[in-house]
């Protein structure tokens, strides 16, 4: 008579083959214990005889979140990390991350962006500072040059039609400019040109001159008056410039136009043959003509310009209109 057999439980996992009952009991076996647990972990498959049936079982280990990170060897950083964001993961959960969690990530762009944004303000006021500055430095420099320049531009508009004028009329002669100072408290002046020409360069040349005022500032300036004076103008395309200078110093004959004026005006001196008529055109912009004038304060000569040699039309084109002088 048999044994009769004993109860199993849920998680037996090897049956008594039917005819043998020779063999012992089959001991059950439970839920095989975790790798903390144990140190060593039980075959996938288990044999008991060589006519027992054999069942394969799998395990899933449990693995502990450590061992896994460095098993795996795929757990990837969050772009966002040097804004701020410290999610790690593997590829899908990053990419969950990075699609659920915008707002998170906008959020610290901004914050990201802050220390940008100051130090761009903080140049943005730097330069406006500088800016500023360099307008009033310029601001004073233009209030400097018109109490100490010496410096003058005399404009004369359509010069083509001052020609024509000139040729008609005797009181169209003469163009005079507004009066100004040689510089800060200096010497009062003022430019006159003749469009058609003057004296023996009457019909041929553009003549300037230049004559000393009456001024506010004469009791306190040193006469006779001892500065040398230039006239420059330049062609249109400024390829090529024409200046002429007059050394007063010698010149004896006009030495009674250099005196503190007793009346409004001295006599005018400069150059009748300044410039020819047939040249006019080429130093006229856009139908103007633009003279610079400038008063040299240094007592010392200057070097006589490359364009003309001012020595040799010293002698014979200064004009010196006594007869004016004395009408006035």
């Amino acid at each position: 008579m048999t044994e009769p057999a004993k109860e199993l439980t849920p998680h037996t996992i090897m049956v008594q083959p039917a005819g043998s009952p020779s063999l012992k009991p089959v001991k059950a076996f439970s839920n095989p214990p975790t790798p903390l647990d144990s140190p060593s972990p039980l075959p996938d498959t288990i044999k008991t005889s060589s006519r027992s049936t054999v069942i394969p079982i799998h395990v899933e280990d449990e693995v502990h979140p450590k061992t896994k990170k460095a098993v795996s060897g795929s757990t990837i950083e969050c772009p966002f990390k040097k804004h701020g964001c410290h999610k790690e993961g593997d590829k899908m959960t990053v990419k969950r991350h990075v699609r659920d969690d915008r707002n998170l990530h906008l959020v610290l762009l901004c914050m990201s962006l802050n220390p940008i944004r100051s130090k761009i303000n903080a140049q943005q006021s730097e330069y406006v500072d500088k800016y500023v500055g360099m307008l009033h430095t310029i601001k004073m420099t233009e209030s400097s040059f018109e109490k100490f320049g010496s410096q003058y531009t005399f404009h004369i508009p359509d010069i083509g039609l001052s020609v024509v004028k000139a040729t008609k009329s005797k009181s169209h002669r003469a163009i005079y400019s507004q009066p100004f100072y040689s510089h800060g408290y200096g010497y009062k002046m003022m430019a006159v040109v003749a469009p058609y020409g003057d004296g023996l360069a009457f019909r041929e040349y553009f003549s300037v001159f230049v004559c000393l005022m009456k001024g506010d500032w004469d009791d306190i300036l040193e006469w006779p008056f001892r500065c040398d004076v230039s006239f420059s103008i330049e062609s249109k395309d400024r390829n090529e410039q024409l200046t002429r200078t007059i050394f007063v110093n010698e010149l004896p004959e006009i030495q009674e136009f250099l005196d503190r004026p007793q009346g409004l005006r001295n006599g005018t001196f400069g150059f009748q043959d300044f410039l020819p008529l047939a040249r006019l055109t080429e130093f006229s912009a856009d139908g103007d003509i633009f003279i610079q004038i400038r008063v040299h304060l240094s007592p010392e000569k200057l070097c006589q310009a490359k364009e003309v040699d001012s020595s040799q039309c010293q002698t014979d084109t200064i004009f010196m209109d006594k007869v004016k002088t004395k009408n006035d």
